[in-house]
């Protein structure tokens, strides 16, 4: 912990990648967030070959992810963020600290991220926010009538994922995964996240605080949905 990240993230683009026009440290790495077990979390962009790549290596003891794109392939690999609602390399770039830049390059890449980022996911479509909630609404009731102890707790872990992403899906905000979940949560409702954590942990001992805490997701966005839901299929022969 003793080294500071951004030195040793600059200095090692500067070793593997010379005639890089942009770099970016992004995670948790420079920030107060940072712990023993933190790697590097480096985006790279280079005019061509090698990249566009990803690769996991480790330097003096640094665990260290590379992601080396060219122009294009950042642009697309941003563009599949969008579509799936989450933004991680969006964010290393547009939240991330600036290791070289060629001509004002990496500049340019954040102020894009950045406006993508501001402008948000494509609002989802009714029957999209609807099949999340017959989703979670299937998982209370599976809850609800569960006895193994090791299923109640796969439910519990389930339920909670999955109602975070519908309220989030239901408000039109990004989305994420692992810790960067239940911190887009917190960006709509402080409490939630510490609600449903502290509910899923003595899910064994009492499982109506969770059931509470989902049903009081699925009442802000329309509430439980069974009967009368009604998803068209698709026949790709016609």
């Amino acid at each position: 912990m003793s080294a500071d990240p951004v030195e040793v993230a600059a200095r090692l683009v500067g070793e593997r990648f010379p005639h890089a026009h942009a770099a970016f440290l992004g995670g948790s790495s420079p920030t107060a967030r940072r712990t023993p077990w933190s790697d590097l979390d480096i985006v790279v962009v280079l005019d061509g070959p090698p990249a566009p790549f990803r690769e996991t290596l480790r330097h003096s003891g640094q665990l260290v992810e590379w992601f080396v794109q060219t122009p294009g392939s950042l642009r697309h690999y941003w563009r599949h963020d969008t579509v799936r609602r989450r933004t991680p390399l969006l964010r290393m770039v547009a939240e991330g600290v600036i290791l070289t830049s060629t001509d004002g390059a990496a500049e340019g890449y954040r102020a894009r991220a950045c406006a993508l980022l501001a402008a948000g996911p494509a609002a989802p479509t009714a029957t999209t926010v609807d099949m999340q909630r017959y989703l979670v609404t299937d998982l209370v009731d599976d809850l609800r009538g569960c006895s193994d102890p090791v299923e109640i707790s796969y439910l519990a872990a389930t339920l909670v994922l999955a109602a975070s992403d519908l309220l989030l899906l239901a408000g039109n905000r990004w989305s994420a995964r692992g810790k960067w979940l239940p911190r887009r949560l917190a960006e709509i409702d402080p409490e939630l996240p510490g609600r449903l954590a502290a509910a899923q942990q003595t899910v064994l001992a009492d499982r109506e605080p969770l059931v509470a805490a989902v049903l009081a997701v699925l009442h802000r966005v329309g509430g439980p949905l069974q009967e009368g839901f009604r998803l068209e299929g698709e026949d790709p022969s016609r």
